[in-house]
């Protein structure tokens, strides 16, 4: 299944072809192409050269990435969250006080 994602958009509004973008970002034009097809997902390298490029976070590029791996890490929070959950000591609480502003964020950032 191919993912939609923002940088044909972001790499065409800035009129960078895809050999110029890949020269920036340090990977091959066909990596550029795939990456723009869905059909690869770039490395964290890569990405943070994208955002340095373009001034876009990560998740504002790859929409789609950026929710796998939200919906992934908030599955294994909840199993640390019920782990943890009658645990009294201060660390555990610490800990729990983290997941809960996780699922703060998580919610806060879902759209209306």
């Amino acid at each position: 299944m191919r993912k939609q994602n923002q940088l044909p958009g972001s790499r065409k509004g800035w009129a960078f072809s895809q050999r110029e973008l890949a020269t920036l970002t340090g990977v091959g034009r066909s990596v550029i192409s795939r990456y723009e097809r869905g059909d690869l997902t770039p490395s964290a390298r890569t990405l943070m050269a994208l955002e340095v490029i373009f001034g876009h976070c990560g998740r504002r590029l790859f929409p789609f990435l950026h929710h796998e791996i939200e919906e992934a890490v908030m599955r294994r929070a909840a199993k640390l969250d019920e782990a943890l959950r009658h645990a009294t000591d201060p660390v555990s609480r610490r800990k729990l006080s983290l997941l809960s502003a996780m699922v703060k964020r998580g919610i806060s950032a879902e759209p209306a």
